[in-house]
């Protein structure tokens, strides 16, 4: 059986250990400032602790073009998909009017409606 290799070392970085001697966590930034940068943090932080303040990048910071374009790119694909998600939910009620349609044929043509 395989062993999990600690988190960050699919980085070729080694997860540190945070000051309170845990393994810290990968995570990834969401914010404007910083999309998708990572960075390792105390896991107690994320189980709605304090932790003990552990906190080091692990990705360089982006030259602001990147970051605006990487900003707009996630813009962009949020757009898309609320986007797809309105298409499927159109293509759903479609495919109940087309269902209804096709069962009150059935009735027409068979006879059951006067």
């Amino acid at each position: 059986m395989r062993k999990e290799p600690p988190r960050g070392e699919e980085l070729g970085v080694a997860a540190p250990h945070c000051y309170c001697g845990r393994l810290a966590r990968l995570q990834t930034s969401w914010t404007k400032s910083n999309p998708l940068r990572r960075f390792f943090v105390c896991p107690k932080s994320e189980m709605g602790e304090n932790g003990c303040g552990f906190f080091v990048w692990v990705d360089i910071e982006m030259p602001s073009r990147e970051r605006a374009l990487m900003a707009w790119l996630l813009r962009t694909k949020r757009k898309v998909e609320d986007q797809i998600g309105r298409a499927r939910a159109r293509e759903k009620k479609l495919w109940i009017a087309l269902f209804i349609s096709w069962a009150f044929v059935f009735m027409v043509w068979f006879g059951n409606v006067v």
